[in-house]
């Protein structure tokens, strides 16, 4: 299978299904075309077009949605989130924020010396 566009969540994001736009959301750093699902929809159409352009991993997850809705959800995928925008690993797992730890020794920041002075 070919590779699959690439999207920016903020391409998704200008797809929110309003009058009659294309509706697209993501799910788990995938990006769905759900336009033709919409009337479709079990819940009705407004549930859906309530979540236009987001990031819908967590309430698809939370709705306890059947295996079928999986099944139905994976005929909509048009692409995936640009690397650098992706929150999930390949395996579907959140993944862990790594937080950047400052440099030791003289490189402290202003604030760090600030309260290093008062508590020394």
């Amino acid at each position: 299978m070919a590779d699959l566009p690439r999207h920016t969540r903020a391409e998704v994001a200008s797809k929110k299904g309003k009058n009659g736009a294309p509706l697209w959301v993501i799910y788990k750093d995938s990006v769905y075309d759900v336009t033709k699902y919409v009337d479709e929809h079990p819940a009705g159409p407004d549930i859906l077009i309530d979540e236009g352009g987001k990031d819908v991993s967590k309430t698809f997850e939370e709705a306890g949605h059947s295996a079928d809705a999986y099944t139905i959800l994976a005929k909509y995928k048009i692409g995936e989130l640009v690397e650098e925008e992706k929150h999930y690993d390949a395996n579907g797992k959140k993944k862990k924020r790594v937080v950047a730890a400052e440099p030791e020794g003289e490189s402290r920041g202003c604030l760090s010396r600030v309260t290093c002075g008062l508590l020394g």
